[in-house]
């Protein structure tokens, strides 16, 4: 049995409607205060909950100023656990890898909250 064509325009038709109006909203709300907008549409930077003690021990880094060791560190893991790359056999870890670079990037906002404080000081 073929739903009737006229049934899928109207739903179709209602779908539109509603995110129209769902973006019109935003686009005024952004429009009357940015700054407030920006703020309550801003994506979380949580990087996995995880923190930064955790950071370090993932990436087996007691220094984390020393951005050449940390980033010779990160290669290593990752290509350690790349499966495309021949010498792992097929061998490797999505999941691992995803481990690897949010602990990276835990660490780049630590630091980078460090040097906006002592900017700031």
């Amino acid at each position: 049995m073929r739903p009737p064509v006229g049934l899928l325009a109207q739903i179709a038709s209602a779908v539109s409607r509603s995110f129209r109006k769902a973006f019109q909203e935003e686009y005024l709300a952004a429009k009357q205060d940015p700054e407030k907008w920006m703020k309550a549409t801003s994506i979380s930077r949580n990087f996995g909950n995880m923190s930064f003690d955790e950071a370090k021990k993932i990436l087996d880094v007691e220094e984390v100023e020393d951005k050449e060791a940390l980033e010779a560190k990160v290669e290593k893991l990752l290509q350690m656990n790349d499966k495309k790359d021949p010498k792992n056999n097929g061998f490797g870890s999505k999941y691992i890898q995803d481990k690897v670079l949010n602990a990276k990037e835990r660490i780049d906002f630590e630091l980078e909250q460090r040097q906006e404080k002592r900017a700031e000081a």
